[in-house]
């Protein structure tokens, strides 16, 4: 799914916009969406390194909320019992 969004630009950065675009012989909408994913990648690092759980977030993909009744199974496998 896309969203649409409208924004303003400086005329300069508009003009800059459309000739690295037209330099790397692609759709100037690619060519924004590739640069905002590209600033949004530096930050999301910038971000990860000053967070100490940064790295581990997502790590595991439970839906559930109250795991502490099956942490001996997430632990240590489907059968094992305390």
């Amino acid at each position: 799914m896309s969203l649409k969004y409208q924004i303003t630009l400086p005329e300069e950065l508009a003009f800059r916009l459309k000739e690295a675009a037209a330099r790397l012989e692609i759709p100037l909408a690619q060519f924004i969406r590739e640069t905002m994913e590209h600033r949004l990648r530096k930050v999301e690092d910038e971000t990860a390194s000053t967070d100490p759980f940064a790295r581990i977030r997502g790590i595991v993909d439970i839906d559930e909320t109250d795991l502490s009744t099956r942490s001996d199974e997430i632990l240590y496998g489907g059968g094992h019992q305390a």
